[in-house]
């Protein structure tokens, strides 16, 4: 674990943040009033937990952009589209972490490993879903299709008129006589 400073082991954060932003207090006066309280703090440690603050809200602001950018690109996908781009996106974020630190001395590299093997099996159940799903639609489609056909023949539609229809189903190349086309 990073050494913490003297503020964050006696859990003064958060009132610090509280004094600044919603009682308007100075760096100084919150570290006045924390000194008469008996508090080992400094005005130089007061604003650095001030400015440690607000970049974490700020990069908690651009995290809930993003999330916000990626509903919206994908509201119309089906939800494993969803699950992938957040996989993705965890996997970057784990790696932007990893890359902060020159050593993993002050990592349980056990634990840097088990989460990326988590995201790694997290994708491969994705990908194996979206194939699954991928084969079971396309068969849906060629039995649709053969369906199709039957009724078609039963219908007296001429063979040329099915093989049409079955190809526009099935996703390939229509033939030349394909009369839709003006």
């Amino acid at each position: 674990m990073p050494k913490r400073n003297k503020i964050e082991m006696q859990n003064l954060v958060e009132r610090i943040v509280k004094m600044f932003y919603e009682e308007k207090k100075s760096q100084l006066e919150i570290t006045e009033i924390l000194k008469s309280e008996g508090f080992d703090v400094s005005k130089s440690g007061v604003g650095r937990t001030l400015v440690s603050h607000a970049s974490q809200m700020k990069a908690y602001r651009n995290a809930a952009k993003e999330a916000v950018e990626i509903v919206k690109e994908l509201k119309d996908s089906p939800g494993l589209e969803i699950a992938e781009a957040t996989t993705q996106l965890l996997q970057t974020k784990l790696l932007q972490e990893v890359k902060k630190f020159s050593s993993f001395e002050t990592l349980e590299v056990k634990d840097v490993l088990k989460a990326a093997n988590q995201n790694a099996m997290t994708q491969a159940r994705i990908a194996k879903i979206k194939l699954d799903y991928a084969k079971g639609y396309r068969q849906g489609l060629f039995k649709a299709a053969d369906v199709i056909e039957e009724e078609g023949k039963k219908a007296g539609l001429s063979a040329e008129t099915l093989a049409i229809i079955k190809a526009k189903i099935t996703g390939q190349k229509v033939p030349d006589g394909d009369t839709d086309e003006e």
